[in-house]
């Protein structure tokens, strides 16, 4: 009998060593095929023209800051109000140094707003470029939340409240190089800085301006730069070629307004006007973090 059982322990013993054997095994094999999964899937990044082993390809989630003035936070959808006009903000100031001189780049969405709504996506990918030349990104939801959530269609009322913002939150707080404030619009938020922005409160931008996928040229100048302004301002146009508004989920045509918006600046004395038109590219294709940090770089 106690031979018997002995056998049988024995033979349990190798069956759980077998299973514990198969069961690691497993294991392995799941891992590797996790860690091959993640070296095939693409950078957070990479779509928007940020790719390994660049660093700043796979920036860390987004969270909402406690605090307003932490170096290290990242501010969601903070509401601000002006007037009569109330909407939202993201604030990105992760990776800034503040001890060295701090520039922001204010970012315009296009009509509808989309990209706001997944403050993780591009916008993310923009703050870690803005971060890695030492700024900060702010990315503003128009007041006109109730309309057609665009930036061009109430000018009158959407700039002084994005101008409050800006000084209220960004400009006074952080004590920003005066030098260093950026401004990057796409689409309808390209048609705001052009529109609105350079023509009716030039002194709000002080490095320069890009503009993606539109930017069309006002009907006048309501203030006027100032000759340091014209002679070294950086107003950049870059939009695809296939961006003609001639397909039906892209009606815009976004090529007429660049040439007509960067011609009309030209004729206005600023010289360091640029437009690019990338071959095959069309209105949702740029790769606008390597833009932004084609524009910073220069």
């Amino acid at each position: 009998m106690t031979k018997r059982w002995a056998l049988l322990s024995g033979m349990g013993v190798a069956v759980l060593a077998v299973l514990f054997g198969f069961f690691m095994l497993t294991m392995l094999l799941g891992e590797e095929e996790d860690t091959e999964a993640a070296e095939e899937s693409p950078a957070r990044c990479e779509a928007h023209g940020i790719a390994p082993p660049d660093p700043r390809a796979n920036p860390d989630p987004v969270s909402g800051g406690e605090s307003g003035d932490a170096v290290d936070s990242v501010q969601l959808g903070r509401e601000f109000t002006s007037g009569y006009s109330t909407s939202s903000y993201h604030l990105y100031t992760r990776g800034v140094n503040f001890d060295e001189p701090v520039g922001v780049v204010v970012r315009l969405h296009g009509d509808g707003g989309a990209e706001n709504q997944d403050p993780d996506g591009l916008l993310n990918c923009l703050a870690a470029v803005a971060a890695s030349h030492n700024m900060m990104l702010l990315a503003p939801l128009t007041p006109d939340v109730q309309g057609e959530v665009t930036w061009w269609n109430d000018i009158s009322t959407n700039l002084p409240w994005l101008r409050d913002l800006l000084n209220e939150r960004v400009l006074e707080p952080y004590a920003v190089d005066a030098g260093r404030v950026w401004w990057m619009g796409y689409s309808g938020g390209a048609e705001m800085i052009t529109y609105g922005v350079l023509p009716r409160t030039p002194e709000a931008v002080t490095g320069g301006a890009v503009m993606i996928g539109g930017g069309g040229a006002p009907q006048a100048a309501v203030a006027e730069p100032t000759s340091a302004q014209r002679e070294s301002l950086e107003l950049i146009w870059v939009t695809g070629t296939l961006d003609d508004g001639s397909v039906a989920y892209a009606p815009f045509d976004a090529v007429t307004a660049a040439q007509k918006g960067s011609a009309w600046y030209r004729q206005q004395g600023f010289q360091q006007v640029r437009s690019e038109y990338p071959e095959g590219e069309d209105h949702f294709s740029l790769p606008q973090a390597q833009i932004l940090d084609e524009a910073l770089a220069e």
